[in-house]
């Protein structure tokens, strides 16, 4: 039985150069971010624990504040606790878009649409959808669509990447030959041209 607190488990997480290096045996690496690495904790399985990276702790608070402003909204996940440099979390069974597009799920234009009612959503209450990228939409295992990673809903520039990647979804993935399953190493190659503006979009 774990007898340990989160935070302790959350301090016994080390990493170097923005990759995991030490593990508690209690936690389960399932993601990594930018800014920070996701993990299941045993005999919690309701929950996951989202850890910042030490350069980064202080968007912990910043991301729980804008899961405040999201609560009890269908598209979101819930907010548990915040900690020092880290957020617990409602864990979502499902996948990524990105995932689902190294599957060969179809990603329909109804799910298109629940997430723009999703980021109408954040709208609504202040936010400013920001970052939002494959890898930050899900699909769960009873076909409803959540949005993660929300830290950056507070800035204040504009970002093209939702309205970007649906001009690209209706106008090339939407074409009744065009692939629905991809290789990741050209989802990857995609998306290190796309950061270099270097696509027609």
């Amino acid at each position: 039985m774990n007898t340990k607190t989160i935070k302790e488990l959350v301090e016994e997480t080390l990493f170097i150069h923005q990759k995991v290096d030490t593990v508690p045996n209690e936690f389960t690496l399932i993601g990594q971010g930018r800014s920070a690495a996701v993990f299941r904790m045993e005999g919690s399985p309701d929950y996951a624990v989202k850890v910042f990276y030490p350069e980064f702790k202080q968007l912990a608070h910043q991301e729980a504040a804008v899961y405040e402003r999201l609560s009890h909204n269908k598209y979101y996940p819930e907010l548990v606790e915040v900690g020092e440099g880290y957020l617990v979390l409602e864990y979502l069974n499902g996948m990524t878009f990105y995932e689902c597009l190294v599957a060969g799920i179809p990603i329909t234009p109804l799910m298109v649409a629940m997430v723009d009612d999703a980021l109408g959503y954040a709208r609504s209450q202040g936010l400013n959808p920001s970052d939002i990228h494959l890898k930050n939409i899900m699909l769960t295992n009873n076909n409803q669509i959540k949005v993660i990673d929300v830290v950056r809903f507070t800035q204040d520039k504009d970002c093209p990447h939702w309205s970007d990647l649906k001009k690209a979804y209706f106008t090339y993935y939407q074409k009744k030959y065009f692939p629905k399953r991809f290789a990741p190493i050209f989802l990857e190659l995609i998306i290190r041209l796309y950061r270099k503006r270097l696509l027609p979009i």
